[in-house]
């Protein structure tokens, strides 16, 4: 057989434009993570923390009501448990985060996307997968996109809903939490609701599956791959959990 005929007879990668990538990544993942598996994240991280960063910034009037109740209800227990924190530092707090909460959005936005990456990547190690850290973040990227929906819906309930009515940001979620009063409800049982966000579950599904198609591992380590890494991204609530109990 001669070269050109060998090559002919190679079936053909499948290509699509990355808008394309945005669209499939939400009902054919694999299909998205093998034609990528070697391109850059920059393109998805990008557009994640971009498009994140718009819809907090357009909107943030809308959730600032949500926003203030949490911070107050977070520095009300931090001065119950610290003597040192006064009323003028928890009001200037408040105060900061309405001031300056939608600037700061793209930072804070970049490194939560950094950090589930570097998790990606680490965790990912201990059942054999073979991606670098480039790749861990090109998964994480485009396992974000479900956060971007979620950050649609959360703003557009903030602008529909009576600002009375947003007592904290759990009412805007997807997840079981919007229907608890984090008032009266346990903060361990409110973090454990909130990690069942529907967004943070199909992050982690995708986490799951890009890990397996670029990592190169078998379903079953890649579901526990999923497990351990949704456990992982609840202990930072817990500990917030804790710290005000």
């Amino acid at each position: 057989m001669t070269q050109p005929a060998a090559e002919a007879a190679l079936p053909a990668t499948p290509k699509s434009s990355f808008w394309e990538d945005l669209i499939d990544i939400f009902y054919q993942p694999s299909a998205v993570f093998a034609r990528r598996r070697t391109a850059s994240a920059w393109p998805p991280f990008l557009f994640v923390v971009l498009a994140l960063s718009v819809i907090t910034f357009a909107t943030f009037n809308a959730i600032e009501p949500a926003l203030t109740a949490d911070m107050q209800r977070m520095m009300a227990k931090t001065m119950a448990h610290n003597p040192n924190m006064t009323q003028e530092m928890a009001d200037r707090a408040v105060d900061m985060q309405t001031k300056f909460g939608r600037y700061l959005a793209p930072v804070g936005l970049a490194f939560a996307v950094f950090v589930v990456g570097l998790f990606t990547w680490i965790l990912s190690k201990l059942f054999g997968a073979k991606e670098n850290f480039a790749a861990a973040m090109l998964i994480t990227s485009y396992a974000y996109m479900p956060r971007v929906l979620g950050g649609i819906v959360a703003s557009a309930q903030g602008l529909l809903l009576d600002p009375s009515k947003l007592t904290s940001m759990s009412s805007l979620s997807l997840s079981p939490a919007r229907f608890y009063d984090p008032d009266t409800t346990s903060p361990f049982l409110m973090a454990v609701l909130q990690r069942l966000d529907l967004t943070v579950i199909w992050e982690t599904i995708l986490l799951a599956i890009g890990v397996a198609v670029i990592g190169k591992i078998p379903r079953g380590k890649a579901i526990a791959f999923g497990v351990l890494i949704w456990a992982v991204g609840s202990l930072y609530l817990l500990r917030q959990a804790y710290l005000v109990s």
